[in-house]
């Protein structure tokens, strides 16, 4: 699955936005938790998959009010006269869209079956980012990072900080 990570930073906040290919199959709950996909089985990946077809009518018309308020706010950054209460009510609008996204996500995952199993939440609990590259979502650590060769010395230096040259 081919995925693309767009960074955004608004204000020293980072928003991450990733966009599948068309033909990609999309996992429930990745929006509410990234690490969700690799945690579910696939009885429960269908469960809430279901849970949260009945809640489309609510989700869709949520997805666009925060596609449209993000999109006011970067056009409001770039515009070249930035309206600080405009802004601000574009982000409060982002905010509150995505709340109420977070809650249905939540409620589709408690009311998921068979519900998450103690291994399950342990995983949940204690997930750290680089777990998504691993390629699992097991209870091993991480290898630790390759050591790196170390640097060789600094070359000779005249007065003005350049190199010597023989």
């Amino acid at each position: 699955m081919k995925r693309i990570i767009i960074f955004i930073v608004v204000a020293g906040w980072v928003t991450v936005v990733s966009a599948q290919n068309k033909g990609a199959r999309q996992n429930p709950g990745d929006r509410f938790f990234p690490g969700l996909a690799r945690v579910l089985t696939d009885a429960q990946r269908e469960s809430m998959r279901t849970a949260l077809k009945a809640e489309y009518s609510q989700i869709q018309p949520l997805e666009q009010t925060l596609r449209s308020s993000r999109q006011a706010l970067l056009d409001e950054i770039t515009s070249g006269n930035f309206n600080e209460a405009a802004a601000r009510q574009d982000a409060e609008a982002s905010a509150r869209a995505e709340a109420e996204l977070t809650v249905i996500y939540a409620k589709a995952l408690s009311q998921m079956t068979p519900p998450l199993s103690e291994a399950q939440i342990g995983q949940m609990k204690n997930f750290q980012p680089g777990q998504l590259q691993r390629g699992g979502a097991d209870d091993t650590p991480s290898p630790p990072p390759e050591s790196h060769l170390p640097l060789p010395p600094p070359l000779p230096q005249d007065s003005n900080g350049l190199p010597v040259m023989n």
